[in-house]
């Protein structure tokens, strides 16, 4: 048997609201980060790229608003909690940290 899990870190039941889109993106103020495992100390690494995505998004749109999650374990959904903390940004941008 194969389980589909959401990635979003929540269950069909469970699916809220998508946020509604932002018609110009310099509306955007309030940018999260979700990074799928722990940074490493060599190699590339998402946390590494958000800095420089925070910079640019700064500069281009002028979003001053940044908000970082890390989950625990890569293959786990990230937990509800979590998930509310990114509740009122206007956009969340996943990765990995390999």
């Amino acid at each position: 048997m194969i389980e589909l899990i959401d990635p979003r870190g929540h269950d069909d039941s469970d699916i809220a609201q998508l946020a509604p889109r932002v018609r110009d993106p310099r509306e955007i103020r309030r940018i999260g980060f979700l990074s799928n495992e722990q940074e490493h100390l060599t190699g590339p690494h998402f946390p590494g790229y958000t800095r420089v995505l925070e910079r640019a998004l700064h500069d281009r749109l002028g979003v001053r608003d940044f908000h970082l999650e890390i989950k625990p374990v890569l293959s786990r959904p990230a937990d509800a909690d979590m998930i509310e903390r990114f509740s009122g940004y206007d956009g969340v941008i996943n990765g990995l940290a390999k």
